[in-house]
């Protein structure tokens, strides 16, 4: 299994399709992170491949060992020699594990205890659980709250989990605390005027509670 990158701060890049946002994705990596994770729902598949070609090597140069990571879209994963991201459409994990190989980071989105063990997951590195507090990019869905994210823990073990969904840098501590090897964030610093000084506070609070 490939692990995850350090410190266990995944940032979704959400619309990184969008020059400004694609910026402030390089923005968080000069800051620290070093893992970002490509997603963007409305993205035609031309648009998403070839912006995603162009972002790499950006955050390659901010940061040279970022971990980039793809959502959904295996093929531009393969393509590019980054990680990909699955959930309950599209490839399975051991669909994405044969074309992309032992080496690279593989996660599944989950948001509830079946899908911990269940066929689609097979071979994944890590997951996302989602959401764990409200959040406004799924305003729609209701939170699972932290101890439903600390059931989840215990049944993905030994897999990692990383809570997403409404995470401010004060709820780190609570997240670590049920179960969560770190946190995925998307509003908190790609929504913000100041997404470098953002992904600081992010670090400092998982550094904290390491």
């Amino acid at each position: 299994m490939a692990s995850l990158p350090h410190p266990p701060l995944a940032l979704i890049a959400d619309g990184f399709t969008s020059d400004a946002r694609a910026d402030r994705a390089v923005k968080a990596v000069q800051a620290g992170v070093r893992w970002v994770h490509l997603r963007d729902h409305e993205a035609k598949p031309k648009a998403f491949a070839t912006a995603a070609r162009l972002l790499a090597p950006r955050l390659r140069s901010a940061a040279a060992d970022v971990t980039v990571t793809v959502n959904s879209r295996v093929d531009v994963a393969e393509a590019l020699g980054l990680g990909a991201h699955v959930g309950r459409r599209g490839p399975s994990g051991r669909e994405a594990r044969e074309r992309l190989g032992a080496k690279a980071l593989l996660g599944y989105s989950a948001h509830e205890h079946a899908e911990a063990k269940g066929d689609r997951t097979q071979g994944v590195d890590y997951y996302f659980f989602s959401p764990v507090f409200p959040t406004t990019s799924k305003p729609d869905q209701p939170p699972a709250g932290v101890e439903t994210l600390r059931a989840f823990c215990r049944v993905a073990s030994p897999v990692p989990v990383l809570a997403l969904g409404g995470i401010t840098p004060e709820r780190v501590s609570v997240c670590r605390g049920a179960g969560a090897r770190g946190v995925a964030v998307l509003s908190g610093i790609m929504d913000v005027d100041t997404p470098r000084a953002a992904a600081r506070a992010y670090l400092r609070a998982l550094a904290e509670h390491a």
